[in-house]
């Protein structure tokens, strides 16, 4: 069993991939044992809330509440201890809810697509998240997503980020159909989110 993840998947910014990340990590911490708390924070489009209820085979370990309200780190940390994992999917242009999911979580995984304006507007998350850091730790790495094989665009983008001294987790996550069309289902393949855990459960686990 993966040791125990609280994990906050933000980006202040829209469209990057942070609904279905969540939803992939949500399912495979489930497949390796325990119950997982995925929490929709993001009312404005409640993707990840719509596609458990969509999914016919939708995991009984796997609860998932809409909470984007002001007393969110409350919430969660009222029946945290309930769940092995809680993974919090956060919306666009929501800092103050980034906030709260950030006081009751240990890890913020930032989604991204390796394209200069996406990557150009990180900065802000990034200090959100270290003026939490100043009252409750959190270990904030980005995750490429969207990489399109074969192209210079992820290799350049993880040049920036060690550029500007942001943190990057090896794994990537490619544009592939897969990932888009899981909507609605419970896939039978993580995918790359297979690495995406097992780096998270190593870095957890080196940090203990």
């Amino acid at each position: 069993m993966l040791p125990a993840m609280r994990i906050t998947v933000g980006n202040l910014k829209g469209g990057v991939g942070k609904s279905t990340t969540s939803v992939y990590l949500a399912l495979g911490l489930a497949r390796e044992g325990g119950r997982v708390l995925l929490v929709d924070a993001d009312g404005t489009n409640r993707t990840a809330l719509k596609w458990s209820t969509l999914a016919e085979n939708w995991p009984a370990s796997v609860t998932v509440a809409g909470w984007e309200v002001a007393d969110l780190a409350r919430r969660v940390q009222a029946v945290a201890g309930d769940y092995e994992h809680v993974v919090i999917d956060t919306g666009p242009q929501r800092p103050a809810i980034v906030r709260q999911a950030l006081m009751v979580t240990d890890d913020l995984l930032v989604t991204v697509a390796p394209s200069p304006v996406e990557l150009e507007q990180l900065g802000d998350t990034f200090a959100l998240a270290a003026e939490v850091d100043a009252i409750s730790p959190t270990f904030g790495q980005v995750l490429l997503v969207r990489v399109r094989a074969r192209t210079r665009s992820g290799v350049e983008a993880r040049a920036f980020l060690t550029d500007h001294d942001l943190p990057v987790m090896t794994a990537d996550v490619h544009l592939w159909e897969a990932y888009s069309l899981a909507y609605g289902t419970v896939p039978a393949d993580l995918g790359e989110y297979e690495a995406v855990l097992k780096e998270l459960s190593a870095n957890g686990e080196a940090g203990a």
